[in-house]
């Protein structure tokens, strides 16, 4: 399931992530970054990785061609999870898309992860 988290900062779109990612809730993410994409040059965006249960073979097409088509749209990136597969994806992600800056918090530093995200 993909819920969105709401911002105060409208350059942030918020998410969080707790088993398997439907389409639909795909789409409807889609929506919202692109709605932020027409009111900014750049999105931040702000998950909270609770569990990760997959996701279906025609959405992650979809995510695929949504990252190609918005390469250098996202500015920031926070993940937070306790997992350390996470931690790791994290500091690959900082290296392969050195124009996005990606930061991994655990489950305790919530705030810290949402002044982050939104700081100037």
């Amino acid at each position: 399931m993909l819920t969105l988290i709401p911002f105060d900062d409208t350059r942030v779109i918020g998410v969080r992530i707790s088993g398997k990612i439907t389409r639909p809730e795909f789409d409807s993410m889609v929506e919202k970054l692109e709605a932020v994409l027409a009111k900014h040059d750049k999105v931040r965006v702000y998950v909270e990785l609770e569990s990760f249960g997959g996701v279906a073979m025609d959405t992650l097409l979809e995510d695929l061609k949504f990252g190609i088509r918005h390469w250098n749209d996202v500015e920031r990136k926070v993940v937070v999870s306790d997992a350390d597969w996470v931690r790791r994806l994290g500091s690959l992600s900082s290296r392969l898309f050195s124009n996005i800056q990606v930061q991994v918090f655990e489950r305790d530093q919530i705030y810290q992860a949402k002044v982050w995200i939104c700081e100037p």
